[in-house]
This record gives structure tokens, C-alpha cells and sequence, in this order.
């Protein structure tokens, strides 16, 4: 979501309408609403493409169960394989039809390539993967309301950058969103701890160390090894804070229509090895690459060796995923690899340094190294950037570019520079704090925390909010980061 003032009026009033409306009608209401968001945000195109896929996987779960009543159980089996097949070609025929074109020497005509791939396709594409495949396993039965699969697919505050849910628990929660409560207090002091460290983390440090990570990247050769080292660090804390911040205020808009989303991100950074990260990062496409594609592929049942093949695989699926280009490709490998090694080093006396606060400090390091190849435009790219991280390798001074010119260094002001140093202590005593009571900093507040105590909080952070938000143009912010897969 781009954060607007229309956007905010938009919420605004659909709480309005959802809680004066009959315990009946929430749910169309809700499917309404993300119809309605879906086109003004995504456009036409992108509510159709959602909307034909909604229907594909609709119409193949509808008839896969015929055939199963109709004791046609090999028709049945091979049906949701085909839905299967027909969205993974949508999804990355989509994103890698122009390398496609360019290996061919094919030319895409100028109308379709300005259309560019949908707001949310990666993400509604795997949904409905979920779907049909969990059908074929005997998880979940095929939903015969088309309007509850519509909303399920629909979501708007998942629409846009997940998670990634799975058919059944979200179902549910859309049978019962109509008991929510208006004046719940459990779930709106939630609700709004979610929201405001949500915006704390995008609008505050995200978009604002955004703005140095892209001056940076924009012309990497003319930058000192120590400039690159620290924008490298940068990019970390603003990919964190912009993918874990949409979550978060996205967690607690659902929250607000009685509808739960799936905690995507449990304190990443304080992971102590590969492995550990990635069970805390992006939470909801781990459990869907480990559920629907390692342990089809044999997970670790088949010796050590093919779990090692698998869990590259998996990481290799994970990079295409997020992009095309292989830049993409290179970071899935590297944390394929570094699983790998991760998991096999905790068996050695060298576990020290896949554990405790070394491990840390090294998991930080090379998720940060790795995070190069992500943010680059090119592996090319990804290379200089690499080599000019190498003392004097690239013939600059170590601080070249590091430079306070009219009181501006690296795009934003000194003042935006000591926000932003602020912002992060914040960030990591208040991430050091939720890991230590082994939950999440929006959860303490809302459920442990005194009244007063908690009153100060959400006054302070909500003045510091409109203080030092960098909003961006008018009304309207940077674009989430993931939105681009």
C-alpha cells in the first residue's frame, strides 16, 4: 500500500461501514472493499488478472471434487497439478518474459511490455499454488463459495506484499470476522501498537535510509570502500524495516476487521546463523517453499547429501521468485549454500560461529553481504559494489563520496542523519528487548505493558511519527520495496 491521506480516509470509513453493518453482510463488505482497492491502487488490468486467477483456481477446486465423488481419483489427482502448473507458468512467464525474449532475439510489442507484472502477483500466484495443492493432498476441501475464495485471494492489506496464507485458517477467520466486536480493547490496543511500530519502522528509518541506499547505488564507482561498507549495512536495516514494516501495519489493519494475518517477521537480525534467519524472515514464503517444494522434494528423508540438493533448490526457486536477472539467482544461491553450511557447521566444534552472539554478528555480516546481489539493478552492478567494498580497490579514497555539501551528505541532511543514527539504536534496543522476553515489541505493549506506561508509548512514537516521517512527495511515500516482486 502507498500510503496516502485518501488511503487512511479509505480505512477510515470502511471501519466505519463494517462495524454499524449486519454480522451477515462483513464479509462481503470486506470483499468489496478490496475489490474496490485492488482497482484503484492495481488499476483495471490488475484487478483482472487477480480476479481470472481467483476463478481458475475456483473453477479446477469445484471440479477436482466432482471428480472425487465420482470416484474418478486419477482425474482428481492430476487436475490440481495442471491448476498448479498453470500459475507457475503465469507467475514466472510473467516476470522473465523479457529475458526470455531478449535469449530468443523476440521482440515484445511496446503495448504488453508497458503493462508491466501486477501489484501482489507473486504473492496471490502462491496462494492459490497453496490452494490447488492442498486440495490434491486431502488438507482442504475445495471451497464452493466463490466469494469467501475471492476474499481470501483478495485481501487487500495482503494483497499488495503478503503473507502468503493458507486456505483454511484464513477461511475460518472469514466465517467469524462478522462477531468482531467494535469495542474489543484486547484487539484494538493490538491493533494500534501493530500499526504505529509498523510506521515507525517504514516511515521513519526505511524511506528514509532509502534515499542514501539509492544515491549510492546510483553511481557505486565514485564511492570510497567505507562509503559501500556502511550504505551495504544501510540497505539491510532499510529492506528489514521496510518489508517487516508493512507487515506489521498491515497485521494491524486486519486486525481491526477481526482478521489475524500471519506474522511474517520475528526479530531477523538477532538469528544466530542462516538457518535461524530464515525462520525469522519473510515467515509465510519459508513455510510455503519448505511445505510445497522441500519436502516434496524428499526434505532431509533421503540422506544428507539430497537434503543439501534440496535445500539449494528451494533457495534457487526463492531467488527466481523474487526477480528476474541473475543477480536474483546468485543471492538464492549463496543462502542455499550458506544453509548448507550453517547446518552442518552446528555439528562441529566450530558451532561457535553458527551460535550465541558470534553468530549473530556473523549472520549479520554475511546476510548483508548477500543483500548486495539483491539490491543491485544487474549482477554487474552487484560485482563493482562488491569490489569497490575492497580497500582501495577501486581507486577512491575510503570515504569518497562522504562528503557534507550544503549541509546534505548522500541525499538527506545532517539533521535526517542524526534521526536516522536515533532511529536505529531505537531499532535495535527495542528488537534486543522483544528477543530477550522471546516475543514481539508490538505484543509486550499491547498485552504486558501498564496502562500509563503504554499511553506514553503510543503518544510519543505517534509525535515522532508526524515529526520525522519522511513522507515524500505531497502525500505520498516511497513505494514499498516489495511490492516490485
Amino acid at each position: 500500500m502507498i500510503f496516502q491521506i485518501s488511503a487512511f480516509c479509505f480505512l477510515f470509513l470502511l471501519f466505519i461501514i463494517f462495524h454499524i453493518a449486519p454480522s451477515n453482510f462483513r464479509k462481503w463488505i470486506l470483499l468489496l472493499a478490496s475489490i474496490v482497492f485492488i482497482r484503484w491502487q492495481g488499476g483495471l488490468w490488475g484487478l483482472i488478472v487477480i480476479s481470472a486467477i481467483t476463478l481458475v483456481a475456483y473453477t479446477l477446486g469445484i471440479v477436482t471434487e466432482k471428480l472425487s465423488i465420482q470416484h474418478k481419483e486419477k482425474a482428481a489427482e492430476v487436475l490440481p497439478i495442471i491448476g498448479i502448473i498453470f500459475f507457475v507458468f503465469i507467475l514466472f512467464g510473467w516476470k522473465y518474459m523479457a529475458t526470455f525474449a531478449g535469449a530468443f532475439s523476440i521482440s515484445i510489442p511496446d503495448r504488453i511490455e508497458s503493462i508491466g507484472i501486477p501489484i501482489g502477483l507473486s504473492f496471490y500466484s502462491f496462494q492459490a499454488i497453496s490452494y490447488m495443492a492442498d486440495i490434491r493432498m486431502g488438507k482442504v476441501k475445495a471451497q464452493k463459495n466463490l466469494g469467501k475464495l475471492a476474499l481470501y485471494m483478495m485481501w487487500f492489506p495482503k494483497w499488495m506484499s503478503g503473507p502468503i496464507e493458507r486456505t483454511d485458517d484464513f477461511i475460518r477467520q472469514i466465517d467469524t470476522c462478522g462477531q468482531t466486536r467494535l469495542l474489543d480493547e484486547k484487539r484494538l490496543k493490538r491493533a494500534l501498537t501493530y500499526i504505529l511500530w509498523g510506521l515507525f519502522m517504514k516511515l521513519v528509518l526505511a524511506d528514509r535510509l532509502g534515499v542514501v541506499v539509492d544515491v549510492v547505488y546510483s553511481d557505486i564507482p565514485t564511492y570510497g570502500f567505507l562509503t559501500l561498507l556502511l550504505t551495504s549495512i544501510l540497505y539491510s536495516i532499510q529492506i528489514y524495516c521496510d518489508f517487516a514494516g508493512y507487515t506489521n501495519t498491515m497485521i494491524g489493519v486486519s486486525s481491526l476487521f477481526g482478521i489475524e494475518l500471519t506474522q511474517n517477521f520475528r526479530i531477523p537480525y538477532m538469528a544466530e546463523n542462516v538457518v535461524d534467519f530464515w525462520r525469522r524472515w519473510h515467515i509465510s514464503l519459508s513455510s510455503f517453499l519448505k511445505d510445497y517444494i522441500y519436502i516434496p522434494l524428499g526434505g532431509n528423508r533421503k540422506g544428507s547429501a539430497r537434503k543439501a540438493l534440496n535445500t539449494v533448490i528451494v533457495f534457487l526457486v526463492c531467488g527466481a521468485w523474487h526477480g528476474a536477472g541473475m543477480s536474483f539467482i546468485v543471492w538464492g544461491l549463496l543462502h542455499g549454500i550458506l544453509n548448507v553450511l550453517s547446518g552442518n557447521l552446528k555439528k562441529t566444534k566450530a558451532s561457535i560461529l553458527v551460535s550465541g552472539f558470534i553468530g549473530r554478528i556473523i549472520n549479520f555480516i554475511i546476510v548483508t553481504f548477500a543483500w548486495i546481489f539483491f539490491r543491485a539493478s544487474k549482477l554487474g552492478d552487484a560485482l563493482t559494489f562488491i569490489k569497490g567494498m575492497i580497500p582501495f580497490a577501486n581507486g577512491q579514497v575510503a570515504l569518497a563520496g562522504f562528503e557534507i555539501e550544503e549541509s546534505m551528505l548522500l541525499g538527506i541532511s545532517t539533521i535526517e542523519w542524526i534521526v536516522s543514527l536515533i532511529a536505529i539504536l531505537v531499532l535495535a534496543l527495542a528488537d534486543s528487548y522483544a528477543d530477550s522476553r522471546k516475543e514481539l515489541l508490538p505484543d509486550i505493549i499491547a498485552e504486558k505493558w501498564s496502562i500509563p506506561k503504554r499511553a506514553a508509548f503510543v503518544t510519543l512514537l505517534t509525535i515522532i511519527i508526524f515529526i520525522f516521517g519522511k513522507y515524500g512527495a505531497g502525500d505520498e511515500i516511497r513505494s514499498f520495496v516489495y511490492m516490485q516482486f
